[in-house]
């Protein structure tokens, strides 16, 4: 292709359909080779841990997750690659969908043909957060819901500008499947209560039983989790809402603080900046901007009942991001002539805003890169191998089995074994191990000798002196060390020999 080729084709992509999709699908095929090159992280292999036991739910999480990564290891096998392909499906799906509704909008409405470059010009703000980017090449349960939860946006989208009352039946359907993502799904519920209550125009649609039809279609399809929680003692339930509510301190600003600082990262600070100044002008002319109603009533208030949670508790900065793919569409039509006039300022911005998505990317692919506590992945595929290494010494499967200190440290382990053979978690020594306390009895163990790994990370502790409670000797006997070329420390991995396990003492 030469290069005026190439501007031409960039041109066309701005209102050809067609462009659009191969453009998308190019770079999801640069994602896909970038997927080769990085590691897997702690969440990403314990959720590969969950593909690995397909049920209908999980102790931490419903099951959507397992389910995208048992389809991309089907086809890939169990590989990095396998692991992270549905995240650029997902990825690839959320932006088409992205695209058609703020094309909906603006031929609904017969905007002028100055506003035909709004769904390239949404794809490129959505593109350009650390969001449009991390969440494309991790798969999470994040990854999903921001694809259903955008689905229920648009089946709801045609049924008020189209009238077509079949969309309520994949609203249903959606609702149900961004569910079995993650349970801050239910939020979206009662966005669309409030966009209907709030429009005197779709009010009345709140008089028909298709909204209500819709959230029991939801229910249904989400059912298979209810069971698995009533077979559980509701033990999913209780854990994401009940105890995580009894957790709630005082009223302070700490949390609240940090959430804002990683927001401000996660959006870049431009897009942060206009998510604010898009809200501030979406009330400020409310009797104008009635027509983008349903993208603020499914953006804001996801973001606002976090934010108000992270006075009281920690908030992780991914809870609030499917609220942000609905402003983004408000955003383009908001700042339309920012992103036409393109002025020093905002070219800055937009720049700053690469700058840290490709930072984001380079900072995957550099081995043992130096981020204290944020790099969470470097040094467990070398270490795992060698941990199977002293584990033949050891006399192998049979006679020694291996646990770590958290599921996070159990589950790369695993996954980098090379017969990715059964691991353990803090439930070997009387803790809770989340999704593993269901996996294996540590009763069965009994009498085995076993490898402890831990790393140095602050998050999860060693607790040695708990461990030695359920064997006759627990001895030190490696440590791995791992830097940045010889400059800074970047992770120490120990591993400890412990010898005949059993009820602790």
């Amino acid at each position: 292709m030469t290069k005026y080729n190439f501007i031409n084709f960039f041109r066309n992509s701005w209102t050809n359909d067609s462009s659009v999709y191969k453009l998308l699908f190019f770079i999801g095929l640069l994602k896909l080779l970038f997927n080769l090159l990085i590691p897997i992280t702690p969440q990403e292999a314990y959720y590969w841990y969950y593909s690995q036991h397909l049920d209908l739910s999980y102790f931490d999480h419903p099951p959507m997750t397992a389910y995208s990564i048992f389809l991309g290891t089907l086809l890939f096998g169990n590989t990095v690659f396998g692991v992270k392909f549905m995240a650029v499906v997902w990825w690839f799906f959320t932006n088409m969908l992205l695209y058609k509704i703020v094309k909906n909008h603006i031929e609904f409405y017969k905007l002028d043909s100055s506003f035909y470059k709004l769904p390239f010009y949404s794809l490129i703000i959505y593109n350009l957060t650390v969001i449009g980017s991390l969440y494309s090449i991790t798969m999470v349960p994040d990854t999903p819901l921001m694809f259903f939860w955008f689905l229920i946006v648009y089946s709801v989208q045609k049924v008020i500008l189209n009238n077509k009352k079949i969309w309520w039946l994949v609203a249903g359907v959606s609702l149900g499947f961004a569910l079995m993502s993650k349970y801050s799904a239910i939020i979206i519920t009662g966005s669309l209560f409030l966009f209907l209550l709030f429009s005197k125009e779709y009010r009345k649609l709140l008089l028909t039983p298709y909204p209500y039809l819709s959230i029991l279609i939801g229910i249904l399809v989400f059912s298979p989790v209810i069971y698995w929680n009533y077979a559980n003692e509701w033990a999913s339930f209780k854990y994401q809402f009940s105890e995580r509510a009894s957790k709630a301190k005082p009223l302070q600003i700490k949390y609240f603080l940090q959430l804002v600082i990683s927001q401000f990262f996660l959006l870049t600070p431009l897009i942060f900046l206009w998510c604010f100044s898009t809200v501030y002008h979406y009330i400020k002319n409310w009797k104008t901007n009635r027509k983008l109603d349903l993208f603020f009533f499914t953006g804001l208030p996801i973001i606002i009942i976090f934010a108000l949670i992270s006075f009281k508790s920690l908030v992780k900065m991914n809870w609030l991001l499917p609220g942000y793919i609905s402003l983004i569409v408000m955003m383009a039509f908001t700042h339309k002539h920012n992103l036409e006039k393109l002025t020093a300022s905002i070219k800055v911005g937009l720049g700053i805003s690469l700058f840290l998505v490709v930072l984001g990317h380079f900072i995957l692919v550099v081995p043992n890169v130096p981020l204290g506590e944020a790099n969470t992945w470097s040094g467990w595929k070398d270490a795992s191998q060698q941990i199977y290494k002293l584990q033949m010494e050891y006399g192998g499967r049979n006679n020694c089995f291996i646990f770590g200190n958290s599921y996070k440290s159990a589950s790369l382990v695993k996954f980098y074994l090379p017969d990715q053979q059964p691991t353990y978690a803090e439930n070997i020594f009387g803790e809770r191990g989340l999704q593993f306390d269901y996996w294996e009895d540590p009763a069965k163990l009994y009498g085995k000798n076993a490898l402890y790994v831990f790393d140095n990370r602050k998050e999860y502790k060693p607790e040695l002196e708990i461990v030695e409670k359920y064997f006759d000797e627990i001895r030190e006997v490696k440590k791995f060390e791992y830097d940045f070329f010889g400059i800074a420390k970047t992770r120490t991995i120990t591993c400890y020999y412990c010898v005949n396990y059993h009820e602790t003492n």
